[in-house]
């Protein structure tokens, strides 16, 4: 009796290990094959059930990455975080809108919402340093005339590490850009998404 309830207990840890994702992740997850085009009302789910999007994943640390603020059927909004230089990691908010399938930039200006740190400590940047750095972001960036859209292929998931990878593909102008896929791996565990690091 006693191996056999074991047995049991055994069974039902394993199984329950095997259902690492929340009920609305699993629910994505079971519906897609590799290399299928997400409907964006899925995508929407992954944006709000996860921690973070992790851009170009290596070594635990992201090329960039974006996290989800608040998401809904119209619209997101969402904080990008990348490496500016070797000293500085910058994030700022930014604001897209679901379109044909698809997310899109809507025009939003994202400056102002800038913040920085130091790379080696995490220190926050502030005060005139922080102004001259949004300065020279500004002189850098251009607003062209068309949108920028993305939509994403679903390539698979590994609920016991809680993440899902996606390829995201790129618009210009409605055209679609191979040369611009990338990789996205999703976290939806908080402190393995905390503890990511943005690659230089």
């Amino acid at each position: 009796m006693t191996k056999w309830l074991a047995a049991i207990a055994l069974t039902l840890v394993t199984a329950t290990g095997a259902q690492a994702f929340e009920p609305p992740v699993d629910a994505v997850v079971g519906k897609y094959k590799q290399d299928k085009l997400v409907d964006f009302r899925d995508v929407g789910t992954l944006m709000r059930e996860s921690a973070r999007w992790c851009y170009a994943h290596e070594e635990h640390s992201c090329a960039w990455a974006d996290t989800y603020l608040e998401v809904d059927d119209v619209d997101a909004s969402f904080e990008i975080t990348n490496a500016w230089d070797a000293e500085r990691n910058i994030g700022y908010t930014d604001h897209a809108v679901f379109k044909d399938n698809r997310i899109c930039q809507s025009g939003y200006d994202w400056i102002q919402t800038v913040w920085a740190e130091s790379r080696d400590n995490a220190a926050p940047v502030s005060g005139r340093p922080l102004h001259d750095l949004k300065q020279e972001i500004a002189s850098m960036v251009t607003t062209p005339d068309r949108d920028d859209c993305f939509d994403y292929l679903y390539l698979g998931a590994e609920p016991q590490a809680n993440v899902v990878t996606l390829l995201q593909r790129q618009y210009i102008g409605g055209e679609y850009d191979p040369a611009a896929d990338v990789e996205v791996t999703i976290f939806m565990n908080e402190p393995e998404a905390s503890s990511l690091a943005m690659r230089w």
